[in-house]
């Protein structure tokens, strides 16, 4: 265990799979699925390590207390689902509470050294969670729990959370975007089901700039998050210099899951989260862990999972697929719309 602890490890906590039933599908559920491929590949022996739960102390940091008061109360009311997508059972805020701990603890492993980097498994996505909102299947926001504790309990001044789900972290950017302490960078599908992340939007004043949003129309893949990266995310990160990296790991980007309309291949996720740790090693040695986000439960969001905790741990990962080659947008397409972004990011950083 040592050995391992000295890359990577796994957070988890046994509590997250009474969740699993509520994603179930002919392929399992979201969790269960993904243990199996990470036990497939010889990444879960020795690699977990037991989250605990987040204390409420924690949560209040970056959620209205009155709200996770409520929250709580509804979960054990009985009720079924707070909204259409987002089922629950009476012990899952309880078990929201779990995913939370799990970056917290991963936060102390890698601050301490007790781990390189850290994969954090949840139950459910957290990213829409916000100060007094939850919905589209977040409770509380693990991510903006971890950014916080490092400024809190390590005084970091500057974090930073690059959310590469394909849906926009609504509530991550609505609890930072006052503050300029945690940097939120988020490519997604644009429009998506929260209506919110256009480019415009670039944080409160006294933190302009520090909230960034790439909203990417459907048909966007491999080519424009590899370029994108290069020449915004790259840029922007040199002159932030972030000391910690939190990144939002979601495989609904992937153009066979239904949840999105955008056409990352799965050999190209691998590729982006590559560039985004080669940066991290570069800036801040390294100092990143990843909090599992969205995806369609199943075969799919199991491969990719497993892949990318493999890419954390330095292993050598076979090629799945070729980059997508039959590209809908044309490269002039993309050109003009980095003009339109760079435009509103020119105004806070050089580029």
């Amino acid at each position: 265990m040592e050995e391992a602890r000295a890359n990577g490890v796994v957070m988890f906590n046994a509590k997250l799979l009474e969740h699993d039933p509520l994603t179930e599908n002919q392929e399992g559920g979201r969790l269960t699925s993904i243990i199996s491929q990470l036990q497939k590949d010889n990444l879960w022996e020795g690699f977990t390590k037991e989250a605990d739960i987040a204390p409420m102390k924690r949560l209040r940091e970056i959620h209205d207390p009155e709200f996770l008061n409520d929250l709580h109360k509804r979960s054990y009311s009985g009720l079924e689902q707070l909204d259409e997508n987002t089922p629950i059972i009476k012990e899952s805020f309880e078990i929201a509470r779990f995913g939370a701990g799990g970056v917290l603890d991963a936060v102390d492993m890698v601050m301490e050294g007790r781990a390189a980097n850290a994969f954090c498994l949840t139950a459910m996505p957290g990213h829409h969670a916000g100060i007094a909102s939850s919905g589209f299947g977040s409770l509380v926001n693990p991510m903006a729990a971890g950014a916080h504790y490092l400024t809190k309990k390590y005084g970091l001044k500057r974090v930073v959370i690059i959310d590469l789900d394909a849906e926009h972290g609504s509530g991550t950017q609505e609890i930072f975007y006052a503050r300029k302490d945690v940097m939120t960078v988020s490519l997604h599908e644009y429009p998506g089901v929260t209506g919110t992340g256009h480019y415009e939007e670039l944080g409160a004043k006294g933190a302009l700039g520090h909230n960034l949003n790439v909203p990417f129309p459907s048909g966007y893949g491999d080519r424009e998050y590899r370029v994108c990266i290069n020449e915004v995310v790259d840029k922007i990160l040199w002159q932030y210099m972030p000391e910690f990296f939190i990144v939002g790991f979601g495989t609904n980007v992937l153009n066979d899951d239904p949840a999105s309309h955008l056409r990352v291949t799965e050999n190209g996720l691998i590729d982006i989260y590559r560039q985004v740790m080669e940066l991290a090693r570069r800036i801040c040695g390294g100092r990143l862990i990843s909090v599992l986000e969205g995806g369609t439960p199943g075969n799919l969001m199991a491969r990719a999972t497993s892949q990318h905790f493999s890419l954390l741990l330095n292993k050598n990962i076979s090629a799945v697929d070729k980059v997508n080659k039959d590209e809908l947008i044309s490269y002039a397409d993309w050109y003009g719309y980095a003009k339109l972004l760079k435009a509103q990011f020119k105004k806070y950083w050089k580029l």
